[in-house]
């Protein structure tokens, strides 16, 4: 899994994770979160944008409007989810390289 973490003094936790046709984990291993993780999608205005929506749910998330779709973050979008527990957040997509920034807060 390719995250780049960094302890930025005690709980607050941040990295990148790259969401693709087959779906993953947003996290591997546990961290504390106080309030939930807060996640963005890289848009036009970034270096590198997303070229297609990343789904967001649970271990079973599809990236479409099924009843196992999850919730779309499009480019350039962010998103908060106050979990306590970051490894039940499960990301795809219909586009391979779909970079998903995340810091716990």
């Amino acid at each position: 899994m390719d995250i780049n973490k960094e302890s930025l003094g005690g709980t607050l936790m941040h990295g990148h994770q790259t969401a693709g046709t087959a779906r993953r984990q947003l996290v591997e291993g546990k961290y504390e979160v106080l309030k939930g993780v807060l996640m963005r999608a890289p848009g036009s205005g970034d270096p590198t944008p997303n070229t297609a929506p990343v789904w967001v749910g649970g271990k079973s998330v599809t990236a479409d409007s099924s009843a196992t779709g999850g919730m779309p973050l499009p480019p350039g979008e962010s998103m908060f989810l106050p979990v306590d527990d970051p490894t039940q957040i499960y990301l795809i997509s219909t586009d391979d390289n779909q970079d998903i920034a995340w810091i716990t807060v």
